[in-house]
């Protein structure tokens, strides 16, 4: 089973994913005035088709889905959804709220969602989504168009919808939190286009006029919700940048409130630029150098583990990151509870070790390494490679940059032949998010050519496991990977955000974004 999941592509501050973070409690009598934030300009503004940080920023205030995410904790909570309940993790049955609407004054039922889940996994729609859907019983025959409907996802009466999946997964209720699960009004299948311009959702903010492209996007409160934490500030404005340093000094100047991605070369002058209201939050991106394990001279994990204990780590992010990124001593980012500081043996830098390995394995004396060009990766991938012919003595390393879709291109090919940069983001809080859909033997996103019977036993073990049980599961998979090292983990990202002295309560969420309607505007 094969799910997509999100690459993180672009600089370091654009990552999708951050870190986990304890939040207070919003008083809910919000009536304060307006929030004004960054936004980049989204991809897409339809729930099911909405793959990227830019839209799911606008998305997740617009809409709520079955579920949300305690970040505290990082389990699932009520939302639409009131109760669930499943005896084999097979079948699971959700008790809907009773007072949900849309925007529009439609009353939300269950048959929304299965029809939302059916329109989103057709091959006709093309939504970036639909792989998230690969667990529902019935999703094959669907995507290989045998069948129209999705066997899985049932609506026993107005409030009560069923879901069966082909295999066990502990997972879902945290999984049903992306915003790809949101439910979808009548309006949006009458034409979906026009519907994406101004998307009438069911969340905490409604649409305040259309999506201004490349300008704004604006939202009001909506005085209806009926589910915990409503909104805080009366309006959120998103206003769109197409360059974080010009938004920086927007934030400086008062005229935004929000910048939560500064650019990494004001890493420096935060404390200088804005004193108590900026702060750097620890997250859950893995950025990383995979090993095209499909070509001979990788095939030996000898080799991948000298190339790993030969970088230094700490050197590279004090030199060139200001010593904001945690390196990575793991697969599972520390964020997650599974998350372990110093579990893998091979990334502590030891370059004697390493040298000694490498030589007895045979590895190469010329690498080409890749890197998607254009994001700022240059000069850390530079520096990796110099300790590599310090440390190894690799005679020769060439390098090969290009715009990232072609990258991309390249990858799915198996046409690399040498280690390639990559990131890793969690599109929700899970063990299982961060390893199965870039390791297990059928991933649609493992670039590799790894694979290892016991790794995919041990995920389809834990992921059978109810979600509270399945820690240390979890755990024995990643032990497979920290020791065969398909990849080099390098490090784990940190997000630098800034404020105005107009707002307060800024904290980042796993999904890598603010909880907008949680910001207080100050009076």
């Amino acid at each position: 089973m094969t799910k997509r999941t999100a690459l993180a592509g672009g600089s370091l501050t654009a990552a999708l994913v951050l870190s986990s973070c304890a939040l207070g409690e919003p008083d809910g009598d919000g009536d304060a005035g307006t929030l004004s934030t960054y936004q980049c300009e989204p991809q897409y503004l339809t729930p099911g088709n909405s793959a990227e940080v830019c839209g799911a920023g606008v998305l997740e205030t617009l809409f709520t889905g079955l579920t949300e995410i305690d970040y505290e904790t990082n389990e699932a909570i009520p939302a639409v959804a009131e109760s669930w309940e499943s005896e084999d993790n097979v079948t699971w049955t959700f008790e809907l709220g009773e007072d949900w609407t849309f925007h529009n004054g439609e009353e939300l039922t269950s048959q929304h969602f299965v029809d939302t889940f059916n329109w989103t996994v057709d091959p006709d729609n093309a939504q970036n989504n639909a792989e998230y859907y690969e667990f529902f019983l019935g999703y094959d025959e669907v995507a290989d168009e045998e069948a129209e409907e999705l066997e899985g996802v049932r609506a026993l009466d107005d409030h009560t919808l069923e879901i069966e999946l082909a295999e066990p997964f502990g997972q879902l209720p945290n999984m049903l939190s992306l915003v790809g699960f949101s439910p979808l009004p009548e309006a949006a299948f009458e034409d979906m286009e026009a519907f994406e311009q101004a998307p009438i959702g069911n969340g905490r903010y409604q649409m305040d006029g259309e999506w201004v492209h490349d300008q704004e996007i604006l939202t009001e409160r909506y005085e209806d919700y009926p589910g915990d934490n409503p909104g805080e500030a009366e309006r959120i404005e998103h206003m769109i940048y197409n360059d974080v340093a010009t938004a920086y000094q927007e934030v400086q100047a008062g005229n935004l409130d929000l910048l939560y991605n500064a650019p990494p070369e004001n890493i420096s002058m935060l404390e200088d630029d804005f004193g108590d209201r900026q702060e750097s939050f620890e997250t859950g991106t893995l950025t990383f150098l995979g090993i095209p394990t499909y070509q001979e001279e990788f095939e030996d994990p000898q080799i991948r583990q000298a190339l790993s204990m030969a970088v230094d780590r700490e050197e590279i992010i004090d030199g060139l990151f200001e010593g904001t990124l945690t390196p990575a001593g793991s697969f599972l980012p520390p964020v997650l509870p599974e998350g372990r500081e110093d579990a893998c043996e091979f990334c502590e830098y030891d370059p004697d070790a390493a040298a000694e390995l490498y030589e007895q394995a045979g590895g190469p004396d010329e690498l080409t390494v890749y890197f998607n060009s254009g994001a700022g990766h240059d000069e850390w991938v530079e520096a990796v490679t110099n300790q590599w012919d310090q440390n190894l003595g690799i005679e020769e390393v060439n390098f090969e940059s290009m715009e990232f879709a072609q990258y991309l291109d390249l990858l799915d090919e198996e046409d690399i032949e040498g280690p390639y940069r990559l990131g890793w983001t969690l599109s929700y809080p899970s063990a299982q998010e961060s390893l199965e859909p870039m390791y297990s033997s059928t991933a649609s996103r493992n670039n590799t050519g790894w694979s290892s019977e016991e790794f995919d036993e041990l995920i389809a073990q834990a992921n059978a496991a109810d979600a509270e049980d399945s820690e240390e599961a979890y755990q024995e998979a990643e032990e497979v990977l920290l020791e065969e090292l398909p990849v080099i983990p390098l490090w784990f990202e940190s997000q630098n955000v800034v404020w105005s002295e107009n707002i307060d309560g800024v904290e980042i969420t796993p999904r890598g974004l603010p909880q907008l309607e949680r910001i207080e505007v100050l009076d």
